[in-house]
């Protein structure tokens, strides 16, 4: 059932991976492909925001930070899943592993090294600042509109 917290929640999540996205580009190897970044780091965030964040507003401001940061942990989980297993794919094709074991273990490596992209200060202060200005937004939306 939409509601008008679960809106806000899913439309300032998406923001805040776009600005994410737009942050961690410089920090990329050169000749990284950026051709899936902007969708799958929007999209993920506007369906975490809609199921996760609008699924937790109605209690206090407090909790609704909390869950502001939860919901970007879960979108954080899926991106770098999504392109983790998008690079072992390739890396895979190209005969890289000798197994299907060694390819499962490179992809959380290769989950390791995007995520340490995302702990320099440009992409965290994205990712913390939509997380407080998403939960309290979609708290007081719960508020206003319910």
């Amino acid at each position: 059932m939409p509601t008008a917290a679960k809106i806000i929640a899913a439309l300032i999540f998406g923001v805040t991976g776009y600005l994410t996205a737009q942050s961690v580009i410089p920090l990329l190897p050169e000749g990284m492909p950026v051709n899936w970044l902007f969708p799958v780091s929007v999209l993920i965030p506007v369906v975490c925001g809609w199921r996760v964040m609008g699924n937790l507003v109605g209690k206090n401001y407090a909790v609704a930070i909390n869950s502001g940061i939860y919901t970007v942990v879960v979108c954080l989980f899926y991106v770098l899943l999504t392109f983790s297993i998008s690079e072992m794919i390739k890396r895979s094709v190209g005969l890289r592993y000798d197994g299907p074991m060694e390819a499962i273990v490179g992809m959380f490596g290769i989950f390791v090294e995007y995520a340490l992209l995302l702990a320099a200060s440009g992409p965290l202060t994205y990712l913390i600042a939509g997380a407080v200005i998403g939960g309290i937004a979609a708290e007081w939306t719960n508020r206003r509109w319910s």
